[in-house]
């Protein structure tokens, strides 16, 4: 296979980078003088290059008035997200950041079991009980200074169970939950930090 002969002027790509430029000299069978896109002068081996056309890089270069048209409608979009980003609707209150020092945990049976009907009612709250105490040591182990537990209202045996537990850990404090946010339903408890 012979090598491919170059001429000053010739389009050519790197074969091993991306880029490109034009063929200055010849400066032996085997190398020739190339000024890249980027005005920068190199000497190549001709097996590092190959020749371009460029009809074929613009066309290339090219789209169709559909991917126009798609482009500019992901730009609308963008726009409309970034604005709405910035500016809250009139007389909406814009919605606060997550707090990521709050976890939160629901002991609603239907949340933790796929299937509660198999249980009786002391293994029900047992389950749900033992649940909370995990999801109380996760958060005092991940450093959360609140853990907000969902109990719900029902006849209040769960939620006075889940303040009996919360009598024995030191270090804790416990009220009723925002009641604006979670109604009656739901405990807050508040982890002091140990110094």
């Amino acid at each position: 296979m012979s090598a491919t002969k170059f001429v000053p002027g010739d389009r050519v790509a790197f074969l091993d980078e991306v880029g490109g430029g034009v063929v200055l000299q010849l400066l032996g069978s085997n190398v020739v003088r190339v000024r890249t896109d980027e005005g920068f002068v190199l000497d190549r081996s001709v097996k590092e290059l190959v020749r371009t056309d460029r009809e074929v890089l613009s066309a290339l270069g090219r789209i169709s008035d559909h991917q126009a048209g798609l482009i500019a409608a992901n730009d609308v979009l963008e726009e409309k997200r970034r604005r709405h980003q910035v500016q809250a609707r009139p007389g909406k209150t814009p919605k606060k950041p997550e707090d990521q020092g709050v976890a939160e945990v629901d002991l609603h049976l239907h949340e933790l079991v796929e299937d509660e009907r198999m249980l009786s009612d002391g293994e029900k709250l047992e389950f749900q009980l033992r649940y909370f105490e995990r999801a109380l040591e996760s958060a005092i182990r991940n450093g959360k200074r609140k853990l907000i537990v969902i109990h719900g209202v029902g006849e209040g045996v769960l939620r006075e169970e889940v303040r009996r537990i919360l009598q024995y850990y030191d270090g804790v404090q416990f009220h009723d939950a925002d009641m604006r946010r979670y109604g009656t339903g739901a405990t807050e408890v508040v982890i002091l930090r140990h110094r």
